[in-house]
C-alpha cells in the first residue's frame, strides 16, 4: 500500500493558561494523522509552551515522542501545582463530576483573588522554569530536526511584539511569553523586559505565514468568542479585560489577512513574496465554543488534573471531528470562513 500523501500544515496556538490543555488534546490527535506533517508552530503563553514541548518531542522522538512529551509536561505541571499549596488538593478532593466542580468553583471563588506578592510570583516562575528545563530539549529546538518556531513576547517598554525563532529558543523566551504581569515578575532578555505574548501576538500569524513553506495554517483557539455573564467584581472584570486583550490581537491579524487576500484577489498571478503567499494561504480553525465559554475565567490559573484531562479530551474530540469533516480539504481550500467573520461590514 502506498504511503499516504503528506500535507504540510502550520499550527498557530493561542494562549490561555490551564485551558491550553484543550490545545494539548488537539495536537495529540493531529499527531496520529500520518498524512499531516507539522512544518511550523507559533504560539503565545500556554500556546508557546505547547509548541515548544511538541517541537522538542518531534525533534527527539518523532510523533510518539511529541505525544509522550506533552502528556508528561501537563501531568508534571498539575503535580507541581498541587504540591505548591493547599488550594488544588482542596478542589481535587471533591467527589464530583467536572461540571459540578466548575460550577462550585465559580460560586465559591467569584470574588477570590490569587495571592500576588513578589515572593510568590518569583517562586511560581521558578517552578515553571524547572518544569520547562526538565521537559524541553532546547538544543533540539535549535537544531534542523525541529519544526520552525515563532514564539511571541510583549516588550514592556514599547508594547510591541518580539517574535523569537528556533535559534533564539531558551527557557527565558518561554517564561517571557507566559509572563502574566499581575502574577510574575517581567523576564529580561537582551536588556529588555518582557510580559506575556498574548498582549501583542496571540498567536503570531504574519511571521509564520511569511516564513513557513506551508500554505495551510490551522488556528487552535481557546479564548471564547463571547460570554453570557457581565463581570461585576474587580477580579472578574480584570479577567475579562485580559481575555478581551488576548483575543483582539488575533482578531486584528485575521482582519489584516482577510483585507490582504481581498485586495490581492486575482491581480497577482505570480511571485514568491508575501502577497503571493497570502493569496495562496488556506486557513483552518479548531475551537469548541460551548466547552470553553462554560469555563470560569479564573480556572485558567488553576491546573487541576480533573480540568486538564477534561479539556484534553475535548481537544481530542474537536480535532477528530475536524479531521473527519474538513481534513480532506487540506491543500485544497480554507475551511475557516474568515471573510464572513472579519471582512468589511
Amino acid at each position: 500500500m502506498p504511503a499516504p500523501r503528506l500535507h504540510k500544515l502550520d499550527l498557530a496556538l493561542q494562549g490561555g493558561g490551564a485551558h491550553g490543555a484543550f490545545t494539548w488534546g488537539v495536537v495529540e490527535r493531529l499527531l496520529e494523522e500520518e498524512g499531516i506533517w507539522i512544518t511550523a508552530l507559533s504560539g503565545a503563553s500556554a500556546g508557546a509552551i505547547n509548541a515548544a514541548v511538541m517541537a522538542s518531542g518531534l525533534a527527539t522522538g518523532g510523533r510518539q515522542g511529541a505525544s509522550r512529551a506533552l502528556w508528561a509536561f501537563w501531568k508534571a505541571l498539575s503535580r507541581s501545582s498541587r504540591d505548591a499549596g493547599p488550594l488544588i488538593p482542596m478542589i481535587e478532593a471533591f467527589p464530583l463530576s467536572f461540571e459540578a466542580v466548575a460550577s462550585w468553583w465559580s460560586n465559591a471563588f467569584g470574588t477570590f483573588t490569587l495571592p500576588n506578592t513578589p515572593e510568590l510570583g518569583s517562586a511560581a516562575q521558578k517552578l515553571l522554569r524547572d518544569l520547562l528545563e526538565q521537559h524541553i530539549d532546547f538544543d533540539a529546538l535549535r537544531s534542523d530536526k525541529s519544526p520552525r518556531l515563532f514564539i511571541s513576547a510583549t516588550d514592556v517598554r514599547t508594547g510591541g511584539a518580539r517574535i523569537f525563532r528556533n535559534e533564539e529558543m531558551s527557557v527565558d523566551v518561554l517564561l517571557a511569553s507566559a509572563c502574566l504581569p499581575l502574577m510574575f515578575p517581567p523576564v529580561t532578555i537582551d536588556g529588555a523586559a518582557y510580559w506575556d505574548g498574548g498582549y501583542s501576538a496571540n498567536p503570531p500569524i504574519l511571521s509564520l505565514v511569511q516564513e513557513s513553506p506551508s500554505d495551510d495554517l490551522l488556528l487552535v483557539t481557546i479564548n471564547p468568542a463571547s460570554r453570557d455573564m457581565t463581570p461585576r467584581t474587580s477580579g472578574d472584570i480584570s479577567n475579562r479585560l485580559t481575555e478581551l486583550n488576548f483575543s483582539q490581537t488575533l482578531v486584528k491579524d485575521l482582519r489584516g489577512l482577510v483585507l490582504l487576500q481581498s485586495a490581492v484577489g486575482r491581480r497577482l498571478q505570480f511571485g514568491n513574496g508575501l502577497l503571493a503567499k497570502v493569496k495562496r494561504l488556506r486557513i483552518h480553525e479548531i475551537h469548541d465554543e460551548p466547552t470553553l465559554a462554560a469555563m470560569h475565567p479564573r480556572s485558567k490559573m488553576i491546573p487541576v488534573w480533573k480540568l486538564l484531562i477534561h479539556l484534553h479530551a475535548k481537544g481530542r474530540d474537536a480535532a477528530a471531528n475536524w479531521v473527519a469533516n474538513e481534513g480532506k480539504l487540506l491543500g485544497k481550500s480554507s475551511t475557516a470562513h474568515l471573510a464572513e467573520l472579519y471582512g468589511p461590514k
